[in-house]
C-alpha cells in the first residue's frame, strides 16, 4: 500500500468520501491506489488506533460461486499468519452494506510500477536485488501454500529503505473467471501482461504461475519494457502463448548471460523446464551474487 499520489475524482459517487466509515470501524482518509479490482483507500481503525490500507471490491467483480469464496477465506487466513519482512501483512477479509473489503498494513512507498516508469531500466544490480526478496517472499507464501497469481510491478512496493514489499496475496483468488472469453481476465485484474500461460488458459496454476509472473516483472526490469506487447488483450495472449521470447542480453548487450539465462528460465512458456520453486530460485541468485 503506497502513499503515492492518485490522480483520481475524489468526488466521484462510487469513491468513499473522507470521513466515511466502513464497518463501524475503519475511518476513511483518502484514496491512495486505484486498479482493476477497486480501490485502496487509507484508513484509520478506530478500534485500534493504527493507520490501515482497505481494498474494496464490488460485488459484480467477484465470484458468485460460494465454494470459491470459502477458498479465498480460507486463504486470507493462511496470508494473516504470515510474517514477512517482504510481505505486506494482510489483517482481515469482510463484507460491509454491498462492498466486500479486504484490510491490510499500510506501507510508505512507491510502487516498482512507478520507479520503471521513471527510470525506464533499473540494471542488472537492482534487479538482482529485487529478484532476491521477491523470490525470499514468494517462498515464505508458497510454503504455507498460499499462491500470489497476480504479481505484478504494480503490486510491489519498494520503501525508503529498498526493502521491497509484496501486496494482494490471494486477492486474485476472488476474481469471476469465464471460460469462454480469455479477456475476462485482463479485464478484471488488470493486463494480462504478467500472466502465465497456463493461467491464461484458466488451468490449474501452481507456485511455478508465480514465478514466470516474476520473471516478466524481472526481464521488464532490466530491459524497459515486458517480453510481450500488444493492440488488444487477445493479440497479447496470442503472443505469451506462442510466439518466442528474446532473451534480454541481446536487447541490452550490458546485462550478463547468466542473468539473462535465469530470466529466460523463469519464462519459459512449458511449466515442466521452468524453474520449479522459488527456493530452487533463491539458490540459483546466490550463484549470481
Amino acid at each position: 500500500m503506497s502513499d503515492e499520489p492518485v490522480t483520481s475524482d475524489e468526488s466521484s459517487p462510487e469513491l468513499l468520501q473522507p470521513g466515511s466509515t466502513i464497518a463501524a470501524r475503519f475511518s476513511i482518509e483518502r484514496v491512495i491506489g486505484r486498479g482493476g479490482m477497486g480501490v485502496v483507500y487509507l484508513a484509520l481503525d478506530t478500534e485500534l488506533g493504527e493507520r490501515v490500507a482497505i481494498k474494496t471490491l464490488l460485488p459484480e467483480h467477484l465470484t458468485a460461486d460460494e465454494t470459491a469464496m470459502q477458498r479465498f477465506r480460507n486463504e486470507i487466513r493462511l496470508a494473516r499468519r504470515i510474517a514477512h519482512r517482504n510481505i505486506v501483512r494482510t489483517h482481515d477479509f469482510g463484507k460491509t452494506d454491498d462492498m466486500f473489503y479486504v484490510t491490510m498494513e499500510f506501507v510508505e512507498g512507491t510502487t516498482l510500477r512507478s520507479v520503471i516508469d521513471r527510470r525506464g531500466t533499473l540494471g542488472a544490480t537492482a534487479m538482482l536485488a529485487i529478484a532476491k526478496q521477491l523470490a525470499d517472499a514468494l517462498k515464505c507464501a508458497h510454503d504455507e501454500g498460499i499462491i500470489h497469481r497476480d504479481i505484478k510491478p504494480q503490486n510491489l512496493l519498494l520503501d525508503a529503505t529498498g526493502t521491497l514489499k509484496v501486496m494482494d496475496f490471494g486477492v486474485a483468488r476472488l476474481i469471476q473467471r469465464t471460460n469462454n472469453n480469455l479477456t475476462q481476465v485482463g479485464m478484471v485484474v488488470g493486463t494480462p501482461t504478467y500472466m502465465s500461460p497456463e493461467q491464461l488458459l484458466d488451468e490449474d496454476v501452481d507456485a511455478r504461475s508465480d514465478l514466470y509472473s516474476a520473471g516478466v516483472v524481472l526481464y521488464e526490469c532490466l530491459v524497459g519494457q515486458p517480453p510481450f506487447e500488444g493492440k488488444s488483450p487477445i493479440a497479447l495472449i496470442s503472443k505469451i502463448l506462442s510466439a518466442p521470447i528474446t532473451p534480454p542480453h541481446e536487447l541490452r548487450p550490458d546485462i550478463p548471460r547468466n542473468v539473462s539465462a535465469l530470466v529466460m528460465q523463469l519464462l519459459a512458456k512449458d511449466v515442466k523446464v521452468r524453474m520449479q520453486s522459488a527456493g530452487a530460485l533463491l539458490d540459483q541468485l546466490g550463484t549470481l551474487a
